[in-house]
């Protein structure tokens, strides 16, 4: 099925284009790039992702260059103004120091969750702006905004101060992406899907693998996170994109829907139906719908908090 246009604007090929994550497991756990363990601080070994992100853009003819560059439980501050996370595998290295080619077509960022990273939101985007501007002045700028989804764990607060400062990352260059406040919006069923066979829940995009851990995104949003970013770069519209790979354990041991069930599903014995969701033409037609309209809207400008 081929693909409309998402906006009146011509759509942006992302063919031979080299592009960064920055962020921690906000953004690999629903591989939208895969975790890479907290022991590999080198750039070589974290170019080259094939998560869910790379496959879309294969899905549409691009051949691109992803660097995965994520680390768990770290901050913004971490990444660009010092580690202090020596007890997250990487012994407080200096992990700006370990990236030593900055040339980037595409840089993609995730603030953490906890810590200081909420007051020094503002003042870590402009250093991560500036270390790759300074390289190359033509670097575009996306952040993936997942604060809005810890309203649904009682181990996360929302950070205000960055809600309340995405309004400003506009005026520094930089695009917002949502995507929390999408799966939010589908949760608590402000975001209606037109003919959905299924319902949905918070575990039907959330893990649930412990008590502490039922925060992170499920593969299901890990795909709704690849594509609203790819939309948002491109210009392309979300309807009829390919999303066969996602449980394609021959494109990549790891897209395999029962077993990540298994491993991430575990707690009080609570149950998904991202599988079921998937496997319905139906209900992923009518949320790549609401994608489109949702990156139209850009409702985070008027977060009040």
């Amino acid at each position: 099925m081929a693909n409309m246009k998402l906006t009146d604007d011509r759509e942006i090929s992302l063919e031979g284009k080299k592009i960064i994550f920055i962020g921690n497991s906000f953004i690999h756990h629903g591989f939208t790039v895969f975790r890479i363990p907290q022991t590999v601080l080198g750039q070589e070994e974290r170019n080259g992702d094939r998560g869910y992100f790379y496959q879309l853009c294969k899905a549409n003819g691009e051949h691109v260059d992803v660097t995965a560059w994520t680390f768990g439980g770290h901050t913004l501050t971490d990444l660009f103004g010092g580690c202090c996370r020596a007890d997250r595998g990487c012994d407080g290295e200096d992990h700006l120091s370990r990236l030593t080619d900055r040339f980037y077509d595409y840089v993609v960022i995730s603030a953490g969750s906890r810590s200081k990273s909420d007051v020094y939101f503002l003042d870590d985007i402009q250093k991560i702006i500036d270390t790759f501007q300074s390289v190359n002045p033509n670097v575009k700028f996306f952040y993936l905004c997942n604060v809005a989804s810890y309203g649904i764990s009682s181990c996360h607060k929302i950070q205000d101060n960055i809600l309340n400062s995405l309004k400003l990352l506009g005026s520094m260059g930089v695009t917002v992406v949502d995507w929390g406040g999408f799966v939010m919006g589908l949760i608590n069923g402000t975001i209606a899907v037109a003919n959905s066979t299924q319902p949905y829940d918070k575990n039907s995009f959330i893990i649930c693998k412990s008590e502490i851990d039922g925060f992170h995104p499920n593969i299901l949003s890990g795909y709704i996170t690849s594509l609203m970013l790819y939309c948002a770069m491109t210009g392309k519209s979300a309807v009829g994109q390919s999303y066969s790979f996602c449980n394609d354990s021959s494109v990549h041991v790891k897209f395999d829907f029962e077993l990540y069930q298994r491993k991430h599903y575990c707690y009080n014995n609570f149950v998904t139906n991202f599988h079921k969701i998937f496997n319905s033409a139906t209900d992923m037609k009518g949320i790549q719908s609401r994608i489109d309209d949702f990156l139209k809207e850009k409702s985070y400008e008027y977060y009040q908090f």
